[in-house]
């Protein structure tokens, strides 16, 4: 199995992970382990409606509006709709 190790970890960072760790009565390299493999396994971009559904059934939201699909899942649009892109500038234009 392959290794990485990490240095110049920011203090605050290693206490944040020891401390999540231990939440979750783990050792921290089994802790950071797991999470990477989370993060890798993770799609690149667009929308989890298997991680969306599963958390909008847990706080009991259901049927507020049409449903959603993969195929609704636009970035660009995603991106417009939260301010995420810049707006872009209108060329101005001269009088003759």
């Amino acid at each position: 199995m392959a290794a990485i190790v990490i240095r110049n970890l920011p203090e605050d960072v290693h206490n944040a992970l020891r401390r999540l760790a231990a939440e979750r009565k783990q050792p921290i390299e089994a802790f950071v382990r797991d999470k990477l493999s989370e993060l890798a396994k993770r799609k690149q971009g667009g929308i989890d409606f298997e991680k969306l559904a599963t958390d909008r059934a847990a706080l009991g939201l259901f049927e507020d509006g049409p449903g959603w699909t993969p195929d609704l899942d636009d970035p660009a649009l995603s991106r417009k709709v939260l301010g995420l892109q810049p707006e872009r500038k209108k060329k101005k234009t001269r009088a003759k």
